[in-house]
């Protein structure tokens, strides 16, 4: 079997898969990105330009496939792959993960771009490991004895799930909250609540956990939704189609690490304030 040829896209998390084609997807060359995407979290797959069903049958290799809430699909034969267009849908400018209030959240999203501006439109992504790994042992330990309520702003999906959860295959932890679904941590009072919230939404939305991916038509990107978030940079009035299918996931489980008191300091950059430039307000 021949190895990919993954190349990464920045130092943190992300990477891009060279010369593959869609039908040279099988289940040899879906075990590598499934390593590939545990170790990088996003990966993008430039040109791909996958059929309907071969991007339905692409998505089935990693687990179950699963209609997007809400979204209807392209064509009734294909009930799993949607449609998203700007000209006829909300941008999804806001960070996110997708559909959180569900009892099992997608494990893995793959989108296949159709048409998009020759400038602006890209997708940003956020490691939610990195995010907690950054914060203080304290800080850390209090997060992994709360839950958080998310809800579809609809009223009618509701879950509630760990803030700090475990990836079911690496064993890694990642914060859990996002601004779109994220409503309130139930162990606290509301105004303790949102006081939290509004600084976890914050710090995990810095740019020093992100990477970004710059479209071209025919693009497939797929990302690991129990661990990151990701957002349409909305720089654009040009449009943008693309189509999107869903792995199922599981039912999150909280982090429970077995670890004893570590010292811990900020990194020294300017926005922990090292420098005298910047503070710890955002």
């Amino acid at each position: 079997m021949t190895e990919l040829d993954i190349r990464p896209i920045s130092g943190l998390l992300g990477a891009e898969v060279q010369d593959l084609a869609a039908d040279r997807i099988d289940e040899g060359v879906a075990m590598q990105l499934r390593k590939a995407i545990n170790d990088h979290l996003v990966l993008a797959l430039p040109g791909l330009d996958p059929s309907l069903r071969e991007f339905r049958d692409i998505a089935a290799l990693f687990g179950t496939v699963d209609p997007v809430p809400y979204l209807e699909p392209v064509d009734p034969d294909v009930p799993e792959v949607v449609n998203l267009d700007s000209l006829y849908q909300v941008k999804a400018d806001l960070w996110h993960t997708d559909a959180t209030f569900l009892e099992q959240p997608p494990a893995i999203a793959l989108l296949h771009m159709l048409d998009c501006p020759a400038h602006g439109g890209d997708t940003m992504f956020i490691d939610c490991h990195a995010v907690y790994d950054s914060l203080s042992p304290a800080l850390q330990d209090f997060l992994l004895s709360l839950t958080c309520i998310h809800d579809d702003a609809r009223g009618d999906k509701a879950a509630e799930h760990p803030v700090v959860r475990t990836h079911p295959d690496t064993g890694r932890a990642a914060l859990f909250v996002n601004k779109q679904f994220s409503r309130r941590i139930p162990q606290l009072s509301r105004p303790e609540s949102q006081m939290l919230l509004s600084y976890l939404f914050r710090w995990q939305e810095q740019i020093q956990f992100s990477t970004r991916w710059r479209w071209s038509p025919g693009d497939v990107v797929m990302w690991d939704e129990r661990t990151t978030l990701h957002v349409m940079v909305n720089d654009t009035e040009g449009r943008r189609e693309l189509r999107r299918v869903s792995v199922l996931g599981d039912t999150p489980a909280a982090f429970a690490p077995d670890r004893i008191a570590e010292n811990f300091s900020l990194p020294k950059t300017a926005s922990s304030g090292f420098y005298g430039a910047g503070g710890y307000d955002f």
